[in-house]
């Protein structure tokens, strides 16, 4: 695996991205966490990295609703933005919802890797890492 992997996590609960970044810090050193309260702020750091031919994160953990642009926004500007972009980025819906019309309206984008309900744990989280990194990963 490489040295830096990139996770980024978009939520607008600051409680939540501490939480998150810090149990994903227990589980390994080698991912670097980088974190954004809206949907906006996410998308003109993916635009700024397509833009500089920087490799973007390859795990994206995404909260539906947030200030600005909520999560399906996000989808719908990273769907627009897919053709510049080089390396595989699995996005995941995190979210509190348990709605079926959430669930749904997921299903209906090809870039979201998975729907995974808060809180996330260890488990769940060794569990994406593991299928996205397979071998490689190391805790």
């Amino acid at each position: 695996m490489k040295a830096k992997s990139n996770i980024l996590l978009v939520d607008d609960d600051t409680l939540y991205l501490y939480l998150m970044e810090h149990t994903i810090k227990q589980l390994t050193e080698t991912l670097k966490v980088d974190t954004f309260t809206d949907g906006e702020q996410a998308v003109e750091f993916i635009t700024k990295c397509t833009e500089e031919n920087v490799e973007l994160p390859d795990v994206i953990f995404l909260d539906i609703n947030m200030p600005f642009l909520d999560g399906w926004g996000f989808l719908a500007e990273f769907k627009k933005l897919k053709t510049k972009i080089e390396n595989n980025v699995n996005i995941y819906m995190v979210t509190s919802s348990m709605r079926d019309s959430d669930r749904k309206r997921a299903a209906e984008f090809e870039e979201l890797s998975g729907y995974v309900i808060k809180p996330v744990n260890k488990v769940q989280l060794k569990e994406i890492f593991t299928k996205i990194y397979h071998e490689n990963w190391q805790e």
